[in-house]
C-alpha cells in the first residue's frame, strides 16, 4: 500500500514538472520578438554568426548560439563566450540558451540546431523553440544512421523544424517539393534565397550570404544595413578559409566532411588553383564508420591528386585504396611536412590533429604577415 502511494506520488509529481516545464518555456518564448532557428546540413555555424551581426547591426539587442567547432554564445553585448559543458551534448541546452537571453533581454535569438534526430529536430522547435522562422542550409548526405541514406529521407528529417503558421528559409531549392508538402499543412510560408549578387564574399561561401540577406528579408531589414554588419561577423574556428603561407597555401575545408559539400568546393577551388598543384589532405575520425567509407568512395574520385592521410584509420584506408588507386598516397609522418606542398584542400574533421594542423598554419601565416 505505501509502495503504491510512494509510486503514484512520484507520477503526480512528474506530470506536474512537465506542466511547470511547458508553462515555463511559453513564457520564455514571449519575451523575444524573434526565434531564428538554423538547421541543415552545411554552413549552420557560419550562417548563425552572419544572422547575428546583420540583425544586430539593425538596431536589435542579439543573443545567439552555435554548436559548430567550438559551441559558443554570442551575447546581447557582442561578446563572444565558449560554452563549458560538463558532458554530452543535450538538446536541453537550447532552453538554457533561453533562460540566458532572456535575462539579457535579447530581442532576437538566432540559435543553431543542435539535434540530430527526426524525433529531436521536432521537440527542439515545437516544444522548446517554437521559432518563428526556420532556416534549412543545404540537404546533404550526413548522419546517414539517424536522418536517412538518402537526401529526399534527409530532406524530410530537416523538415521536422519547420514552424508553423510562420516562415521557412531553403538555401536552395533542390527539395522544395518536400519541404512545400510539410509547409502547406502547417500554413508556413516558404522563401528560397535568391541571388543577391554581392561582390565581397566576407570570406564565406556566397551561398551563406544569400541566406543570411533572405532572412533580413523575411524579417522586413534594410539590406544594405544589414550586409554592413555582417562584415564584422565572427567566423567560426573551423569555418573555411584560405591561409596563405610562405610556399604553401591552406585551404581549410576540415569542417567540410560530406561528400557532396566537399565535391561541390573542390570544383569552385579548381577554377583558381591549378589542379597538378593540389593535395588532398584527409583528416579520419574512428567514431564515424559509415563517414570513412564515404571518404574512401570519395578519394578514388579525386585520384588525379597526391593524397595525404592523418587522424585514424590511416592504414585502413590506405589499404582500401591501394587496388584502384593511381596517385600516391601518404600516411602524415609530422605536421612540418605539409610545408612540402603547393596548396593542400584538408578535409575530413577538424578534431584531433585537424585543429593542429589547422593551428600550424595559422602561425605560418602570423609570421609572414
Amino acid at each position: 500500500m505505501v509502495s503504491k502511494i510512494i509510486v503514484g506520488a512520484l507520477i503526480v509529481g512528474y506530470l506536474g514538472y512537465i506542466v511547470f516545464e511547458g508553462f515555463y518555456q511559453k513564457s520564455l518564448r514571449k519575451s523575444f520578438t524573434h526565434v531564428i532557428h538554423v538547421n541543415g546540413t552545411r554552413g549552420k555555424s557560419t550562417i548563425t554568426r552572419l544572422i547575428d551581426a546583420g540583425v544586430r547591426n539593425c538596431g536589435f539587442r542579439v543573443f545567439s548560439k552555435t554548436t559548430g567547432t567550438i559551441p559558443t554564445i554570442i551575447n546581447t553585448a557582442n561578446e563572444q563566450v565558449v560554452i563549458k559543458r560538463l558532458g554530452l551534448a543535450n538538446i536541453r541546452e537550447q532552453l538554457k540558451m533561453m533562460r540566458l537571453a532572456q535575462k539579457e533581454k535579447a530581442e532576437v535569438l538566432v540559435i543553431e540546431c543542435m539535434a540530430v534526430s527526426p524525433e529531436l529536430q521536432y521537440i527542439s522547435q515545437d516544444k522548446m523553440l517554437e521559432a518563428d522562422i526556420a532556416v534549412i542550409t543545404n540537404v546533404r548526405l550526413d548522419h546517414l544512421q539517424e536522418m536517412g541514406s538518402s537526401l529526399p529521407e534527409i530532406a524530410s528529417s530537416l523538415a521536422n523544424v519547420i514552424p508553423k503558421a510562420k516562415h521557412l528559409v531553403l538555401g536552395d531549392a533542390q527539395f522544395l517539393n518536400i519541404f512545400q508538402e510539410k509547409a502547406k499543412k502547417y500554413h508556413t510560408e516558404v522563401h528560397v534565397a535568391e541571388d543577391f549578387q554581392k561582390e565581397d564574399s566576407l570570406n564565406t561561401f556566397f551561398e551563406n550570404i544569400n541566406i543570411a540577406l533572405e532572412v533580413a528579408k523575411v524579417l522586413g531589414l534594410d539590406l544594405d544595413k544589414f550586409y554592413e554588419g555582417m562584415k564584422n561577423y565572427y567566423p567560426d574556428p573551423g569555418a573555411f578559409e584560405i591561409i596563405k603561407t610562405p610556399g604553401t597555401v591552406f585551404l581549410n575545408g576540415l569542417s567540410i566532411n560530406d561528400p557532396d559539400s566537399i565535391m561541390l568546393v573542390y570544383h569552385q577551388l579548381l577554377q583558381k588553383y591549378p589542379k597538378e598543384d593540389m593535395t588532398i589532405l584527409l583528416n579520419s575520425r574512428n567514431d564515424r564508420p559509415s563517414r570513412v567509407l564515404q571518404h574512401i568512395e570519395l578519394l578514388k574520385k579525386l585520384s588525379d591528386h597526391k593524397i595525404i592521410l592523418t587522424g585514424t584509420n590511416t592504414h585502413f584506408i590506405k589499404r582500401k585504396l591501394g587496388k584502384d588507386y593511381v596517385a600516391r598516397v601518404e600516411i602524415l609522418r609530422s605536421v612540418e611536412d605539409l610545408k612540402k606542398e603547393k596548396v593542400i584542400f584538408a578535409i575530413g574533421n577538424i578534431a584531433s590533429q585537424g585543429m593542429e594542423i589547422l593551428q600550424f598554419f595559422k602561425d605560418a601565416q602570423e609570421v609572414q604577415s
